[in-house]
């Protein structure tokens, strides 16, 4: 009987299980609205009773489950430092509490990390022991796959790729410094280009798009798409400077394959191209042949980067 895990991908909206075999295959899934601004005891027995309801389908005992967390994560402590979009999240023992509640092995992950991990074992960087990965959406996320293995650091929370400093005189980003690539790429980020352009009236198409309310990310996409060569170039240089962080990346890290995921795709070459452009302008020596691949797990990274965690978990306690 394929042995299988309970995977979660809990965020600000939504809170989503499953229970997922050896071949990253779905076998059941749940989900349900993350309660807003719940405090800790109500968060823990909801996701108690979103995982337990997984479990019950299962036709034999699970070997463990993964919680995946948008935030830092010391996943060896189970300890979720700060996870903005869940007050209820900070300093928080989160493995404890439900491995009582479930009976069996619970880990944690940064859900960037658990996805690269996800991409490695069952997605676009199949077979590759040597993977980098970029969440790119409404902020940038990253992680690392090492020897087959994911990279965590020292204290949990390698991976952070967007918060590698591209211009120090940048704009402001929330982690305090200037000019990073979540500051300066991201979802957020390019409503913030939109709004800069509105101000100076330098996009005629963006204001007839968005009349008078707050410009989105997708809006300076959209007027790209219209014919606003302005926007076009705005989008087109935030994909210059992930593929110039990306590049440098490659350089240090030299892995077989690099792999992206997140809402900002759906821009298409107009941000890939540039993108691509740059990384391997920079990227040199061996780096150089490091191919560069779009997610194959859609809207399952999430849930798939927990299986993955939870497997590998299971594996360590096997060895």
């Amino acid at each position: 009987m394929e042995r299988t895990v309970i995977a979660s991908d809990i965020g600000g909206t939504h809170m989503r299980a499953a229970l997922v075999d050896e071949h990253g295959r779905i076998i059941a899934r749940r989900e349900v609205d993350t309660p807003p601004n719940a405090p800790v005891d109500q968060m823990l027995g909801e996701i108690a009773a979103l995982l337990g309801g997984v479990a019950s389908q299962a036709p034999a005992p699970p070997i463990g489950a993964c919680v995946a967390v948008p935030g830092l994560v010391n996943g060896d402590a189970g300890i979720v430092a700060v996870a903005p979009n869940v007050p209820a999240f900070r300093n928080l023992v989160l493995t404890t509490p439900l491995s009582a509640a479930l009976g069996l092995p619970v880990s944690i992950e940064n859900d960037a990390s658990a996805a690269a991990l996800g991409e490695s074992r069952f997605g676009a960087g199949r077979g590759c022991r040597h993977l980098l990965h970029a969440t790119v959406g409404t902020g940038i996320g990253g992680g690392l796959v090492i020897d087959g293995r994911l990279y965590r650091g020292a204290k949990g929370f390698a991976g952070e790729i967007g918060h590698i400093v591209i211009d120090p005189g940048g704009p402001r980003c929330n982690c305090g410094s200037r000019g990073c690539l979540e500051a300066m790429v991201s979802g957020v980020a390019f409503a913030a280009r939109a709004r800069r352009l509105l101000a100076k009236g330098q996009s005629p198409v963006l204001r007839e798009l968005v009349g008078y309310r707050e410009p989105t990310g997708a809006d300076l996409f959209h007027a790209a798409k219209a014919g606003d060569h302005t926007c076009e170039a705005e989008i087109r240089h935030g994909g210059h400077l992930l593929g110039l962080g990306l590049g440098s990346l490659v350089n240090v890290l030299n892995p077989e394959a690099v792999t992206l995921s997140g809402g900002m795709l759906v821009m298409g070459e107009m941000f890939l191209a540039p993108l691509r452009e740059s990384l391997f302008s920079i990227a040199y020596g061996p780096a150089s042949g490091t191919s560069l691949r779009l997610s194959a797990l859609g809207d399952d990274a999430g849930i798939l980067g927990a299986a993955a965690v939870a497997f590998e978990r299971a594996e360590t306690r096997e060895r």
